[in-house]
């Protein structure tokens, strides 16, 4: 395997090569956090026009900012996977790849020769990360999928919503971007095995079990009563351990989770109206029956508070865990989220200045940046990956484009 070229030294993921094969949201996510640490992320586009994500919105142009956000500070090469030249240029360029990451439908890769037993018994060191649907074995491993199904069947659907209507899925892409983090971090395992024995492996990561693996009650708990205790819908107010849930400020949305060791203190701090002296919310079931009757009482003296900031101070002063409920197309409004790092902005050749959210990885040995690098334009880095990996000339690359296995465009 070749030298990186630099790329990422000194950061944790310094001298780690990716070749990225993956394409819209959960692939992509775990390469991101990869090329944040340090890694090399090689990103192989699909010719003619690359990664589908670059179709979606925002669009200006070929290029989207949704593609912008998800692969900054990747390199890219755009191959034709429909040519027999384009299967081995790949192949070639996971030679001198640490990992291999790739998100596509069951057989695709195969069919081309590019699936893990064909790469890894001809490169024993590798690193191939699959993630998919349903994984790549059982009864449904031929089956497609995308987050709305990982929500679905891993039981985040199930239990939100209101007891009497529909179940809800979750306004973010938890399925997607949870398989994309379960794959980073067993990536990273991974890797600690391949620098210690030389040895790779093979990692088969679904969109269903991280959001099964979200359950810490509604597995174990029906298991061990029979199917007796089981959760259900309870709306905006978790029925298990009121008062915690959703309530209506002043002025707009807030959260609560108070349990039962935080009980005596919003007693206190809400001492006007007489919690602790009402016999109804004196012990947890009785909170538990009278949730409704409770959330009415605590959203009435939320009321009386001049503002929703008011009333969390209030709260946070008397120790309580409240929040506001924070839109995020609004989290560049609110201070925390540039001091933390967890808003950046990468400042696209195309779409100017575009506000993103910064690694979400804090760590001694992780550079903070104030502005992400772009995203690669489409084969952008194709002359450079090829001769850095391979040794191919400009006259070999230039072969390869008139030929159309690479294609190269600057416009997005």
């Amino acid at each position: 395997m070749t030298s990186d070229g630099g790329h990422g030294a000194g950061s944790n993921l310094g001298g780690i090569r990716v070749l990225d094969l993956t394409q819209y949201l959960s692939g992509p996510a775990c390469t991101l956090l990869l090329a944040g640490l340090g890694a090399d992320v090689i990103k192989v586009e699909p010719a003619p026009g690359g990664d589908a994500a670059r179709q979606l919105p925002i669009v200006e142009g070929v290029r989207s900012s949704y593609y912008v956000q998800q692969n900054r500070g990747k390199r890219s090469v755009c191959i034709d996977l429909g040519r027999p030249e384009g299967h081995r240029l790949i192949a070639d360029l996971a030679a001198e790849c640490h990992v291999v990451v790739e998100n596509f439908s069951a057989g695709v890769l195969e069919r081309r020769g590019l699936d893990a037993a064909t790469l890894r018994a001809r490169h024993p060191h590798l690193i191939y990360a699959s993630i998919s649907a349903y994984g790549r074995t059982g009864s449904r491993a031929g089956l497609a999928g995308y987050d709305l199904i990982g929500q679905a069947v891993g039981g985040a659907v199930a239990l939100a919503g209101e007891p009497d209507g529909a179940p809800l899925a979750a306004g973010a892409p938890i399925a997607d971007v949870g398989a994309g983090m379960i794959a980073f971090g067993a990536i990273a395992a991974a890797l600690f095995h391949q620098q210690r024995t030389g040895e790779g492996q093979f990692l088969d990561i679904s969109l269903v079990e991280p959001v099964f693996n979200l359950h810490p009650f509604q597995v174990q708990g029906p298991s061990v009563t029979g199917g007796k205790a089981r959760l259900r819908r309870t709306g905006r107010h978790f029925g298990a351990v009121p008062p915690a849930g959703t309530y209506r400020g002043p002025e707009g949305w807030l959260v609560l989770q108070v349990l039962e060791p935080q009980w005596p203190r919003l007693c206190e701090a809400a001492a006007a109206i007489g919690l602790a002296d009402d016999p109804r919310f004196t012990d947890p079931r009785g909170r538990a029956e009278h949730r409704h009757e409770l959330v009415d009482v605590l959203e009435s003296w939320m009321q009386t508070f001049p503002s929703d900031r008011a009333l969390l101070d209030h709260l946070e002063a008397n120790r309580i865990p409240a929040a506001p409920v924070v839109d995020p197309a609004d989290a560049h409004d609110d201070p925390w989220f540039w001091e933390r790092g967890a808003l950046t902005t990468v400042d696209d050749p195309v779409h100017g200045e575009v506000r993103v959210p910064g690694l979400p990885i804090r760590g001694s040995n992780v550079p903070r940046r104030e502005v992400e690098p772009p995203a690669p334009f489409l084969g952008e880095h194709n002359t450079e990956v090829l001769g850095e990996l391979l040794g191919f000339d400009a006259a070999e690359v230039a072969r390869l484009a008139d030929a159309g296995v690479i294609r190269t465009s600057t416009e997005g």
